[in-house]
């Protein structure tokens, strides 16, 4: 096929249409956009073939909607194939409702019935709809540095329509800073220790210490980083010294409590093998800085403007952020910090600049530009290795310059806390991997035991921050045995758009329901909630009574090591009947045999095929399921080191000549079990130094493997 193009390839994708092109000698009908054949059918023998034309699809100019479509005379099944960036992910056009599971994937998947593709590198969405259509490719190919992925449809005189939109996240969904020819958020899974809710303001170097000493004798191996300090640390009001800068005022601590100052916190860190983590905000409190730097804030005739949550605003001209902010930043990369938590910057925003639009001292437009201006300083002065966390800001302001944003407000241990992180991390599951990291804040184990085990589930498997913060007497023998089993966090990528839900109350439980702390020294003590409040908390909305509100089912797929599953995980923000879960629900085949593997319950649930039948659970309690389609040869179909069932220790799988090879990665010193599906026909007959097998039920075959070095080659004869 002759592949030349019409345009040259742009570095920014245009806002424009895709140009259909005819190859008569090789019966194809191909859509150009931006230099390169995107989509392309094979049409031999069709007669009176009919396609839109070019800009024929356009509906809209800026949000650029481009319609095309395909009929024949004829019926006949064509193969459509796509031609991508190599980041490309198969993704379904819209969130999911209730009663609809919300898709992630890990992996260069394809999943049954989910009918779209987002090029990430072009911020390219298009969906085919109007025919019956079918997967050829097993999974997305990487051929030469472009994705091919292969569909067959089903023409006929209904018109197959096919929706391009260029600039989708920076258009349609208003991200306008998203670019990511120019910057793509840092994906790599995170996960650590964080002071605030452990100890608020009353933090030290001696906790430091004794805290990063636990994390590395406990979690280090099995994937924790970070050791993160929290407000606290900083010597106040700030600057202490009203003449200084504010680099100055970050960069004295607290000498009581930290005498040897940011080199002792990070040198405790580092001596435990922990990355160290560093908070600040965007705040001023010396109320004698303004007198001092009158320039540098803003002012309202004679006063110098308090935001609420924010004190005085900076006042954002290029001269202020040079002599306070990218010197900031740049002393904490400096220090050795390599991970910034920045906090207050909604407020500054919301409660400070837009309070000046206002009172008429700017415009909307000004503000906007402020706030970008202040957010592109501390990137200046971060560089582009320093890990960027923007708390709590999923504002579009803060795109294409941080690599996650927390996504709701401060976590506990109360239902109320717990009930946020989940809910919030489905509301924004569409910007994930795609704009920033979502971020639910901190996890705090004390709180119920169930509760716990749920919300590290989902951020483990939805791939989120993953960040603890308790005192050490809260890590007894059972959470330390959940926080194992769901380290590290997975690099999970959404598999579905659309703009954010607003059929469902964010935060209405925060101040009606006692949720607001006023404290800044006492942690939240965590409690119990009546099932009354739990309905309250959630707010009355259509659905509310369904199988699955939204928020309670999710489908993660996985492709990693010759291996392709998916954990179904049901999470319990209200409680949960018995139902039916339909496998196409999942992204799955209806008509494939599924082995079906309960993780927490650690048992095998048989073969299900069409629908999953589920069992009730109470309120923040969850039930993780992996689904394998059932082969003819043995496989690992689950294992108790992760929850993904195990997407982190099987480095390789393979079956060749009556046996199963595995390269594993563990901790050295740990035990594990692997569960080994064994069809009918097969026995085992042998299994590799350093494992033992045991046969149980239902075609199921325990390897257990003691970890004598990081990595070990495994095998099983049959």
């Amino acid at each position: 096929m002759n592949n030349e193009n019409f345009h040259p390839e742009q570095k920014v994708p245009p806002i424009a249409h895709a140009l259909h092109k005819w190859y008569e000698e090789t019966k194809t009908l191909a859509y150009e956009y931006n230099g390169i054949d995107i989509i392309s059918f094979h049409i031999p023998g069709a007669e009176d073939l009919g396609f839109r034309h070019g800009s024929d699809g356009s509906m809209q100019s800026v949000q650029y909607f481009q319609q095309i479509y395909v009929e024949v005379e004829k019926p006949m099944k064509v193969a459509m194939t796509f031609n991508l960036s190599a980041d490309t992910i198969n993704m379904r056009p819209r969130r999911a409702r209730a009663n609809e599971a919300i898709l992630g994937q890990c992996g260069n998947v394809l999943m049954e019935g989910i009918n779209a593709l987002y090029d990430i590198s072009l911020d390219l969405l298009i969906d085919w709809n109007g025919v019956n259509w079918s997967w050829l490719s097993q999974e997305i190919e990487i051929q030469n540095g472009r994705a091919i992925i292969q569909v067959e449809v089903e023409l006929s005189k209904r018109p197959m329509f096919i929706n391009i939109r260029p600039l989708f996240y920076n258009k349609h969904l208003g991200y306008n800073y998203h670019k990511p020819w120019e910057f793509k958020p840092n994906s790599k899974a995170v996960a650590g220790w964080c002071s605030w809710e452990a100890y608020r303001r009353d933090i030290d170097i001696d906790k430091v210490k004794t805290v990063a000493k636990f994390m590395a004798e406990n979690f280090k191996d099995y994937g924790m980083e970070y050791i993160q300090v929290d407000d606290g640390y900083q010597k106040m009001p700030l600057p202490a010294n009203p003449k200084g800068t504010m680099a100055e005022g970050w960069m004295t601590c607290d000498e009581d409590k930290f005498p040897d100052g940011h080199q002792g916190i990070v040198k405790a860190i580092k001596n435990e093998g922990f990355t160290p983590a560093i908070w600040t905000n965007a705040n001023i409190t010396n109320p004698e800085f303004p007198i001092n730097n009158p320039e540098d804030v803003l002012w309202h005739g004679d006063e110098a403007i308090k935001g609420e949550w924010i004190d005085y605003l900076y006042s954002c001209t290029p001269e202020t952020l040079e002599k306070h902010v990218v010197p900031l930043f740049e002393s904490f990369k400096e220090m050795g910090y390599e991970y910034i938590k920045i906090d207050a910057i909604r407020h500054l925003l919301f409660d400070g600049l837009h309070e000046c639009v206002r009172l008429g001292l700017m415009n909307n437009e000004e503000a906007e530009q402020k706030f970008r201006a202040y957010m592109e300083a501390t990137k200046k002065g971060l560089g582009d290795k320093v890990y960027y966390l923007a708390s709590w800001g999923e504002m579009h302001e803060v795109v294409g310059l941080v690599d996650a944003c927390r996504i709701s407000m401060d976590a506990n241990p109360t239902w109320a806390g717990v009930r946020m992180q989940l809910f919030e991390s489905a509301r924004w599951f569409h910007t994930q991997r795609i704009l920033f990291v979502n971020d639910p804040d901190h996890v705090c184990v004390r709180t119920k035991l169930e509760w716990a085990k749920t919300v590290l589930s989902l951020i483990s498997l939805s791939g989120g921050l993953y960040m603890l913060s308790d005192s050490l007497d809260a890590y007894t023998d059972e959470k330390v045995d959940v926080i194992k089993r769901t380290l590290p966090t997975l690099t999970t990528k959404t598999a579905e758009t659309g703009p954010l839900s607003l059929e469902y109350p964010a935060y209405t439980w925060t101040k009606l329901h006692g949720f607001a702390v006023q404290s800044h020294e006492t942690p939240v003590i965590a409690e119990d909630v009546s099932l009354e409040d739990a309905y309250y908390m959630a707010g009355n909305y259509e659905g509310v009574d369904a199988e699955h509100p939204f928020s309670s089912l999710w489908s993660f797929h996985l492709n990693k090591a010759n291996r392709k599953w998916c954990v179904m995980t049901r999470v319990a923000t209200l409680p949960l009947q018995k139902s039916e879960v339909a496998m196409k629900t999942l992204g799955l085949d209806e008509t494939k045999t599924y082995l079906a593997f309960d993780f927490w319950k650690q048992c095998f649930i048989g073969e299900v095929q069409g629908a999953y039948e589920a069992g009730a659970l109470d309120l923040g309690s969850c039930e993780v399921v992996a689904f394998y389609e059932k082969t003819a040869d043995p496989q690992v179909i689950a294992s108790d080191r992760h929850v993904s069932m195990d997407a982190v220790s099987i480095q390789s799988h393979e079956y060749h000549n009556k046996t199963l090879s595995l390269t594993l990665e563990g901790v050295i010193g740990a035990a594990q079990k692997y569960f080994v599906y064994v069809p009918d026909g097969n026995t085992v007959t042998g299994v590799s130094e350093h494992a033992k097998a045991t046969t149980l039920e239902n075609n199921l075959v325990c390897v257990e493997v003691a970890f004598k070095e990081k990595i070990m080659d495994v095998s099983i004869t049959f």
